[in-house]
């Protein structure tokens, strides 16, 4: 009897154990996905999904299975979870950032191995990995070992490996989000990495907006432009007839952001040519107007005409073909874009020299008038060689350092920070520029007051002439100073860059105005051949006048009618 009693009491802990162990869901064939799980405790959820390929309805299985090993979910095609056993997760994130890299920008493709593994992890599973083969040997995406620097190799430039390592650690940044933020509510969509972007756990019938990565660009974007992705009623992410779960980049595109900035320059830039080439014809054409004055002026022109067309091609040859597929210009890296870009960095850099060179002028004569102008071989100097050297200086650099993309661009990441080589200086002259216009402008209302009695007339006039020569030291800048950052969105950029490239591209427009065709000694030469030319059809006719205003005795030059000079820009 003794022996009956154990065999039932046994008998009745199997069955308890066996229904503990089946509410757990322990010995449950679904405790497991296709791939990988992730480890916290949780009940298995199925919903309804949309059909699959075969037609048959598809049910979306949430897991949170336990597991030794803590798991993060990965969307996409795979729409399942990775272990971080054996960095199984970080690898094959990483795999997928530089997949989702366009072949247009990379130099070439890695061989890719994909292998059938298995991690102990409580049960045997069976996942690939991907990894690539160079030298006869197997590496996993890992930027933090040494054969990343075969991936480094693969993409088209430093830029783009650098947004893929990026894009890998961000992907173990969400993933450790994931493992240290509370549970969700059991019907939301889950927590997920979709290759490019993290989200945490949504709300059925809602829709995430987020910030385009920037991965998904060619270089570094500009302004924050935003994509969605979308969670159904159901508790699921959005998927396709083909169940890959989707993320909406469409409207991440910076396409006619670009086209729209760079037509805009294209534009600004032909109207500076327009006027910049008439002005520099009358200074060459007539030789009373070969002063000093006006020779500095011709060379300043030169410099706003180099700037204009180099600019003008840049937008137009390099930029603009990028975004409308005419051409690979870019991408190439080739020798030409990159001379391109070099001529138009320099004459860019010139104008600011020109414009100090100006305003060292320009101040010395209204200063110390009785000293007269100086030199003149000291203001080409100053207006051409520093301009050339750092240019030089600063495409030495790009070649040796960051040597891709013609130059147009500097890295966000890299510390060498080239753009300084040239922007330091331009922060350097507008410094020196705003304290020689303020003491130019103090002389000049000194002299005005002294001979004119009414002071609010000669107050009036130096604040005119302040005005039109913000041009010539380059004071307007000070009103795009500050580069929103690219947080910012792209309207928001827009509007800022329709102003930055206005006052930039219209500056040879604004300087050929104020200094060559509402210069009065310009305007009196015009009018001479005007009248001579008159005269002469009027000869014909038998008839003749005198004008006393074409009469070239009143051509001025010199220091002494500096003051004068310098006022009747604004008569």
């Amino acid at each position: 009897m003794g022996e009956w009693c154990h065999v039932v009491w046994l008998a009745l802990m199997m069955v308890l154990i066996w229904w503990v162990k089946l509410s757990d869901g322990g010995w449950s064939s679904n405790n497991y996905p296709s791939e990988a799980v992730k480890g916290e405790d949780s009940v298995v959820v199925y919903t309804t999904g949309p059909l699959g390929e075969d037609g048959d309805q598809k049910t979306e299985q949430h897991y949170t299975p336990r597991s030794s090993y803590p798991m993060c979910r990965m969307g996409f095609r795979i729409r399942d979870y990775y272990p971080t056993q054996d960095s199984y997760y970080q690898n094959q994130t990483c795999f997928w950032c530089y997949h989702f890299v366009p072949a247009h920008r990379r130099s070439h493709n890695l061989q890719i191995v994909r292998e059938v593994i298995t991690l102990d992890d409580n049960k045997p599973k069976h996942l690939y990995d991907y990894m690539f083969k160079a030298e006869n040997e197997t590496y996993h995406f890992n930027p933090d070992s040494e054969a990343w620097e075969y991936v480094v190799e693969s993409m088209l430039d430093v830029l783009e490996a650098h947004k893929v390592e990026e894009c890998c650690r961000d992907a173990m940044t969400c993933c450790q989000q994931a493992l240290d933020d509370l549970p969700g509510d059991p019907g939301d969509c889950p927590r997920t990495w979709d290759g490019w972007t993290c989200f945490s756990d949504t709300p059925p019938g809602s829709t995430v907006t987020f910030t385009c990565p920037h991965i998904g660009y060619k270089g570094y974007p500009e302004c924050a432009m935003e994509g969605r992705k979308e969670c159904w009623e159901n508790g699921t992410w959005a998927i396709d007839s083909y169940g890959v779960e989707l993320t909406d980049y469409s409207s991440c595109s910076h396409k006619q952001y670009h086209l729209t900035n760079y037509y805009w320059e294209a534009s600004m830039h032909v109207l500076s040519i327009l006027t910049l080439l008439p002005a520099i014809f009358l200074i060459l054409f007539y030789r009373q107007l070969r002063i000093q004055r006006m020779y500095l002026h011709l060379n300043f022109f030169f410099a706003l005409l180099g700037k204009a067309f180099f600019n003008l091609l840049d937008a137009l040859v390099l930029r603009v073909p990028e975004y409308t597929g005419t051409n690979t210009l870019v991408d190439d890296n080739t020798g030409g874009c990159k001379l391109l870009v070099f001529l138009a960095k320099m004459f860019g850099l010139a104008v600011w020299t020109w414009m100090l060179a100006e305003s060292i002028y320009l101040h010395r004569l209204i200063v110390a008038a009785f000293k007269g102008g100086g030199k003149t071989y000291v203001y080409l100097i100053i207006g051409w060689v520093p301009a050339v050297v750092l240019s030089v200086v600063w495409a030495v650099c790009r070649a040796v350092l960051e040597d891709y993309q013609c130059w147009l661009g500097d890295d966000a990441n890299n510390a060498t920070n080239l753009f300084l080589i040239t922007e330091l200086p331009k922060m350097f002259i507008i410094i020196v520029n705003t304290v020689l216009l303020a003491n130019t402008t103090r002389v000049l209302l000194t002299k005005l007051r002294g001979v004119n009695n009414d002071n609010s007339t000669a107050t009036r006039t130096a604040v005119k002439a302040t005005a039109f020569l913000l041009p010539m030291f380059g004071l307007q800048f000070f009103i795009t100073f500050y580069i929103p950052s690219e947080s910012h969105t792209c309207t928001t950029m827009q509007v800022y860059m329709f102003i930055a490239m206005g006052l930039d591209g219209l500056q040879g427009f604004y300087v050929a105005i104020v200094y060559c065709f509402l210069n009065k000694e310009v305007k009196l030469q015009v009018r001479r051949s005007v009248y001579h030319l008159r005269g002469r059809m009027a000869t014909e006719m038998g008839t003749a006048t005198y004008d006393p205003r074409t009469d070239v005795s009143l051509l001025h030059s010199g220091a002494v009618n500096s003051v004068a000079t310098t006022a009747s820009v604004v008569d």
